[in-house]
């Protein structure tokens, strides 16, 4: 129900859908700046459904057409909503992702997973493990030729042996096999490569990834991590595995051989258990999510605060100085009236003709000075933005 190609927005799948069946191809290729084939393809893709061949035919003509399908049900794992490029927003609205808090419902997954699980492992049913990897599963095909190919130079070369051909890295691969292909039963996938000598595989549960690791029960014989298992090893070795939500090591869930049974035998168990810890790996995602944009949240109001409290600080000092200002221009007015007095009442030797260019330099200052005519006043007069 979603890609993760560097699309840029959510939107609801029967809102997709709406706008794939409103007009002609072309016409709503236009709309998102692309052509009528390269729209189609994204829209496939996505795995929207399109009007049959014939549909705006048909329309035009008054025939009975099909009505506009209904967008399949979220199933385990898929966030249900399509991710798309960016330049359908400006014809299908944007979708918020499904709140942490659900409801995750649908009629492919029941709000508790308990009976997800049940209702996963009875849909799967029996799961038998083919003494063979004659039917491999496409997850596994990339790392079966790159086997094949390393067989081929070994046996001409003598040397590039491949990295599993001992009993115990066949039997690995034999259950991985069988795991994919139950999970591929009810629709999802799983993939396996090699790395440094070790199989790695997980699974994709709709749109949410599960690490898988299958490996020996307790210490590992080989002298280094990258070496192959040593042909030899007995068949019986026995093997454990583990399946981790987050790709992180930790085990949310292990099986091994036991008393209780091989892995071979718990193959439906596992699967089920891969589909469940897809869909609470996607709930709490979602949780994650927005404890990350809550606190990004709060991070940023924090900040905010302080800006503005930083602002109050600087507005404050501001208006400390206007009233300085101003006292500092009624000061040299006064002075000015004083001093004018005092040459009009003859009690200073000064010439009135003296006094005048003074007088309009001292007045002058006292304006620039003064924080209502110089503006200054306006530093303070308005409440901080931030």
């Amino acid at each position: 129900m979603s890609r993760y190609y560097g699309n840029d927005i959510l939107v609801l799948p029967q809102d997709l859908i709406a706008f794939a069946w409103s007009a002609p191809m072309r016409e709503l290729a236009a709309k998102v700046d692309l052509s009528d084939v390269g729209l189609k393809k994204q829209l496939v893709s996505l795995g929207v459904p399109l009007p049959p061949q014939g549909y705006w035919n048909k329309m035009n003509a008054g025939k009975p057409i099909p009505a506009t399908p209904e967008p399949e049900a979220r199933r385990p794992g898929q966030i249900g909503r399509f991710r798309i490029d960016d330049r359908f927003r400006k014809v299908v609205p944007v979708a918020r992702p499904i709140t942490a808090a659900g409801p995750f419902e649908s009629k492919e997954i029941p709000e508790d997973l308990d009976e997800l699980y049940a209702q996963e492992l009875k849909a799967i049913g029996r799961v038998t493990v083919p003494k063979s990897l004659d039917r491999p599963h496409s997850g596994l095909v990339q790392l079966l030729s790159k086997e094949d190919k390393n067989r081929a130079k070994f046996a001409e070369r003598g040397w590039g042996e491949p990295l599993f051909d001992s009993l115990v890295a066949k039997r690995q691969l034999r259950i991985l096999n069988a795991l994919f292909w139950a999970v591929t039963k009810r629709r999802h996938s799983g993939q396996a490569y090699e790395h440094d000598g070790t199989i790695h595989a997980s699974a994709l549960i709709g749109d949410t990834g599960v690490g898988i690791d299958i490996s020996l029960v307790g210490k590992d014989p080989r002298r280094q991590s990258w070496q192959p298992l040593a042909v030899g090893l007995p068949l019986s070795t026995p093997l454990a595995l583990t399946i981790s939500p987050r790709f992180d090591g930790r085990a949310s869930r292990r099986w091994q051989d036991d008393k209780e049974g091989q892995l071979e035998e718990k193959i439906a168990i596992i699967a089920a258990s891969l589909i469940v810890a897809g869909e609470s790996g996607f709930r709490n995602s979602l949780r994650e999510t927005e404890e990350r944009e809550e606190k990004k949240r709060l991070e940023a109001e924090k900040q905010r605060q302080e800006h503005l409290k930083a602002l109050n600080q600087e507005r404050l000092k501001n208006l400390i100085r206007s009233g300085d200002l101003l006292r500092q221009a009624q000061d040299i007015r006064i002075l000015v009236e004083r001093v004018r007095d005092a040459i009009v009442s003859g009690t200073s030797d000064i010439e009135p003709a003296e006094l005048r260019p003074w007088e309009e330099w001292a007045l002058e200052q006292a304006d620039r000075i003064d924080p209502i005519k110089s503006g200054q006043f306006l530093s303070h007069l308005r409440e901080p933005e931030t």
